[in-house]
């Protein structure tokens, strides 16, 4: 579960990449937002390894991920650039830009902002290739050891804001946390820190950004916002029928969904940010071995079965690279459905050919002397699509044993190569994270020196449409060995007052929060 809430927070950094504004006593009069949300950490997101949604309120990304053109939009910088070599960056900061003090927004506090991730984030890797920087005039230059798809990723989303250079050197990192102004919608009020509980913001009326993907680039139509965390379930679901709250982030379990359906004042709202469960089998297993056992096991596979068992609370998936990543590719999607997905009939044929075969009459396979079983790792806190994916390969021949453990202990069982096969997840809008990340068995046949280099290849491919045809010919790569099988997408939703206006979701489900108002 560790891991779940852990990466759950910190998509949250990405579902809502801009700030927002909100609500208080009469509709048409509200001067104050009320919003449920995971618990804020720090102010300097720099430092932060997991960022809560509404973070967003008090600092805004550098730039704008425009999700159907696959490109880098204006937000609090503008005029992004990339040279032909893909060695340098342009941008520009624009003028009348403050932050809540009153200081306006320089070109040097993005240097300084960038030079101080690159020392304390937990994701400096992702923007490292910034070997040297410039300023002239408004202008910012990057000269880059090279371009990097997921540099961009990083720049549009809410690891990499702006502070005031001054705080930046005269703070110490442990006061930054805290006591910094990040450039935002919404700054921290005085004394607005409840430890564990809550932050209280005030409206900076000072900010203005260029996103072309919203219609107010002011400030936000709300004076204050309560944020508040750490709120049970059940309460949170009744304090936003009862008008106390306006938003609740995300809904934390099922039940709140099911709940929130069937009320008339409340709008739900799918805001899931890309994300993969998918399986990896051990081609060193004996089982799994042959090839095509692995085709039959994933063509055993009824997905539709499984979001019906979760209640609609999952997708299906057919490729490592979900639908809303950052330069999908339809076609390794279509190949995968066609070819190794929804087809029980043909899984039987594959294990006939292979030799095993159901001798006994027990409806479980065998092969000299042997069954055809094995055991799959899951994890402690989810066993549901396990256990009913045991009983769909069951009626193909398969006996699935379920081992439950802690979410860590699957991945090193997998990284050790001591299993079967082993469920795993990944979240990340940005197709490079996913391909760096998905092989955690290391001896994988298709871990290979010349599949790392496809990925960096890609990575390094400044022309967008040039690195989605390339991201759909790594996928079919990453399916040649047929041991690493795309399931499901978990669902995430945002629930709101029905009165509440400008929550608009992007394609990636990210959603920037500058209309929100009533």
């Amino acid at each position: 579960m560790k891991k779940k809430l852990l990466i759950l927070s910190l998509i949250a950094v990405f579902v809502l990449s801009m700030a927002a504004c909100g609500g208080g006593g009469d509709k048409a009069e509200k001067t104050e937002l009320s919003v449920i949300d995971g618990e804020w950490y720090g102010l300097d997101v720099f430092q932060l390894d997991s960022t809560a949604g509404a973070q967003a309120l008090n600092a805004s990304s550098l730039f704008q991920w425009n999700p159907e053109t696959n490109t880098v939009e204006d937000n609090v910088c503008t005029d992004w650039n990339v040279s032909k070599d893909g060695k340098t960056v342009t941008f520009n900061v624009p003028e009348g830009m403050k932050y809540s003090t009153g200081e306006q927004v320089e070109p040097e506090d993005v240097v300084a902002s960038i030079e101080h991730g690159l020392k304390v984030s937990p994701y400096a890797d992702g923007y490292s290739n910034i070997k040297s920087m410039d300023v002239e005039g408004r202008q910012v230059t990057l000269h880059l050891s090279q371009f990097r798809s997921d540099m961009q990723y990083y720049l549009c989303a809410g690891f990499v804001a702006v502070i005031d250079k001054d705080e930046l050197d005269s703070m110490s990192d442990k006061k930054l946390m805290w006591g910094c102004h990040p450039y935002g919608m919404y700054a921290l009020a005085e004394d607005g820190y409840v430890s564990g509980s809550e932050v209280k913001l005030v409206r900076n009326d000072g900010y203005k950004c260029a996103n072309p993907l919203v219609e107010n680039q002011g400030p936000g139509h709300f004076e204050t916002i309560s944020v508040r965390f750490n709120v049970e379930p059940f309460t949170q679901t009744e304090e936003l029928k009862s008008g106390a709250v306006d938003i609740i982030m995300s809904l934390e379990n099922g039940d709140q969904k099911i709940d929130l359906e069937g009320e008339d004042s409340v709008v739900l709202v799918d805001t899931t940010y890309p994300n993969i469960d998918y399986f990896e089998m051990n081609t060193d297993s004996p089982v799994f071995s042959d090839i095509n056992v692995r085709k039959a096991l994933a063509l055993s596979i009824d997905r539709d079965g499984l979001v019906e068992v979760m209640d609609g609370l999952i997708a299906p998936a057919y490729s490592m690279i979900y639908d809303t990543v950052q330069n999908f590719s339809p076609d390794a999607k279509t190949w995968f459905e066609k070819n190794l997905a929804n087809d029980p009939e043909q899984a039987k044929k594959l294990l006939d050919q292979a030799g095993w075969k159901d001798s006994d009459g027990d409806g479980i396979r065998e092969k000299d002397g042997k069954k055809l079983s094995f055991t799959w790792y899951a994890w402690t806190d989810a066993t549901t699509i396990p256990e009913a994916m045991a009983g769909q390969l069951k009626k193909v021949g398969f006996d699935m044993k379920i081992e439950a453990i802690d979410w860590n202990y699957v991945y090193e069982k997998i990284n050790s190569d001591k299993y079967d096969a082993g469920i795993e997840w990944l979240s990340w809008a940005e197709p490079i994270l996913v391909l760096n990340g998905c092989y955690y068995d290391k001896n994988a046949p298709g871990n290979t020196d010349e599949y790392k280099a496809m990925v960096e290849d890609v990575a390094t491919t400044v022309d967008t449409d040039e690195r989605t045809k390339k991201i759909g010919e790594i996928q079919m790569h990453l399916f040649e060995n047929v041991n690493m099988i795309p399931m499901y997408a978990e669902l995430s939703f945002s629930a709101y007052n029905k009165d509440l206006k400008g929550f608009n979701v992007l394609k990636d489900g990210t959603a920037p929060m500058n209309d929100i108002a009533y």
